[in-house]
């Protein structure tokens, strides 16, 4: 029994030298296996847990409701959490990129808003910021603007019908549009001059407060995104697009197209966009974080959950995928229409 003992403690002994010896030398943990899609064997994580998402606008508008729809598979898709951030007082596009560019090293962050909007302020405003400080993620949607009048007026069917009227009218129409530098009020300044109608354009500090005023009766017509009048679609006709398609034959079937009445007089692409981008720098001293948000995005926004979502917001028609180069080059093309009609737009002008 002793001897039985004494060789069972000498091969515990044995054993746990072996294993001794086995410590100071590699490690035996299993190595991590490869994630799907990662044949490298290292899963790609975003180098922050927080995303600061910046929106261009109040919460609950058209641009917080769009985002809602496919940011909770971006941040799926990146593993992160997204913290929205509203600028919605004063020059939004200038106090989101101040905040975009106060980040530390370590933050990141990107703006959900209007190009043509933030375009506008490099062209006529003080801005520390240019186009070039700009990295593109990808487009969001395509939402033309478009002259909407009250359901019940009777004298315009058409956009020709408003034309022919505006033009021989011995009193000017008045025309409403939210802020300045916004596509909107960009697209009616010019329409009012290509056109030759006897138009005045009012300017609003909203595009909810042009539409009411529409819808009241104060003014005649009202200038601004289809995606804005599909929900008044029981007070308003949308009765020409500045596009060349109609997104809304459903509700609006005899809308006429920029082509259809634009037929003497020529008008620039003033298509607005939704789009997401960040900062230059950024993506100069993170290009694999920059990559990694252009991929993520464009996963995102064409998921079958953010088509469903989009859908169930009645914002699915406007949704216009496309990515960083694409989208550079509306910009491109915008900043020019400022530069040719510089004279009419800048509001230094007068």
């Amino acid at each position: 029994m002793k001897r039985t003992s004494r060789f069972l403690a000498l091969l515990l002994s044995a054993v746990m030298l072996l294993a001794l010896a086995g410590c100071g030398g590699k490690d035996t943990t299993p190595a991590p296996q490869p994630s799907d899609g990662d044949a490298a064997g290292e899963a790609i994580v975003y180098p922050a847990d927080l995303l600061n998402y910046y929106v261009a606008a109040s919460a609950g508008g058209g641009l917080d409701i769009v985002s809602r729809a496919f940011t909770n598979q971006w941040e799926d898709a990146l593993g992160t959490t997204f913290e929205y951030i509203y600028e919605d007082t004063g020059n939004t596009y200038l106090m989101a990129l101040n905040d975009l560019g106060g980040l530390d090293e370590d933050e990141f962050g990107v703006i959900c808003g209007l190009p043509e909007a933030m375009l506008g302020m490099f062209a006529f405003q003080d801005s520390p910021y240019t186009v070039d400080d700009i990295a593109w993620i990808g487009n969001v949607y395509t939402d033309a603007n478009c002259l909407m009048v009250r359901i019940d007026d009777d004298r315009f069917n058409s956009a020709q019908d408003l034309i022919d009227y505006a033009r021989t009218a011995s009193s000017p129409i008045a025309i409403s549009t939210p802020q300045a530098l916004t596509p909107a009020n960009i697209t009616a300044q010019i329409f009012v001059e290509a056109s030759g109608i006897n138009a005045n354009v009012v300017t609003y500090s909203g595009g909810s407060g042009a539409r009411n005023d529409l819808i009241g009766g104060h003014v005649d017509v009202s200038v601004g995104g289809i995606s804005t009048a599909v929900g008044l679609a029981d007070q308003v006709k949308i009765i020409g697009i500045f596009g060349e398609n109609n997104p809304v034959t459903d509700i609006w079937p005899d809308a006429q197209v920029v082509s259809d009445f634009a037929t003497d007089f020529e008008m620039p692409d003033l298509t607005c966009h939704c789009s997401i981008w960040t900062t230059k720098a950024m993506a100069e001293r993170n290009p694999e974080v920059y990559q990694m948000l252009v991929d993520t995005y464009a996963q995102a926004i064409q998921s079958d959950d953010a088509a469903t979502n989009l859908k169930n917001a009645n914002q699915d028609r406007f949704i216009d995928y496309f990515g960083p180069d694409e989208t550079a080059a509306n910009a491109t093309g915008f900043m020019k229409t400022l530069e040719d009609y510089a004279y009419l737009l800048d509001p230094a002008n007068g």
